[in-house]
């Protein structure tokens, strides 16, 4: 899944800003494929926290 480690790299870019489902979409308006395999946004979560998920998703650590 490699739109997965191409949306965690753009997350990290600014870890500490909130992440919603705009910024979600706002980075998938080009690649909606990645969208289906994005998993749900844990509420409170930073974009650097859901990018580290993302990334655990890769490895296969979670699922």
């Amino acid at each position: 899944m490699p739109g997965l480690t191409a949306l965690a790299d753009a997350l990290s870019e600014h870890p500490e800003e909130p992440m919603g489902p705009g910024v979600l979409l706002g980075l998938l308006a080009t690649e909606p494929a990645v969208l289906a395999e994005a998993p749900a946004i844990p509420e409170g979560a930073t974009r650097g926290e859901y990018a580290a998920l993302l990334r655990l998703i890769e490895m296969g650590v979670t699922s």
